[in-house]
């Protein structure tokens, strides 16, 4: 089925992850009173450009649940495209960003005008 007019093409990201982290997605969704989709939409892309070094963020276990997430398919293939650079799937991509944000290894930073997930520093100074 083809999008009508003013309708954005989406596609479905699932991701397998802990279950506490998929709760802390939610309850953040809640508190902010943005639909789920939409807050790992913003992370994600803030997540393309960030100031950070992938390769120093790790995967996480157990995957004891599920999140999905309908997002629009250019977010999904900027992506596609950044985890794929990396040898990732854009599931674990997700799942690194998205654990990597919530436990507060990574945060949103102001850098020239714009937003974008930077490593948190004081984070590193306070452990």
């Amino acid at each position: 089925m083809t999008p009508g007019r003013g309708e954005t093409m989406t596609t479905v990201i699932s991701t397998r992850l802990p279950a506490r982290l998929a709760g802390m997605i939610r309850q953040h969704s809640i508190n902010s009173r943005m639909a789920v989709a939409s807050l790992v939409q913003v992370l994600l892309e803030h997540s393309l450009d960030g100031q950070y070094n992938f390769a120093a963020l790790f995967d996480v276990q157990p995957l004891d649940a599920k999140l999905d997430v309908r997002l629009p398919e250019q977010v999904v293939q900027m992506v596609r495209t950044n985890a794929e650079r990396l040898g990732k799937s854009v599931s674990v991509y997700t799942r690194m960003i998205l654990y990597a944000y919530y436990t507060r290894r990574l945060v949103l930073v102001k850098i020239g005008g714009r937003y974008t997930l930077a490593e948190n520093h004081d984070q590193e100074k306070s452990a």
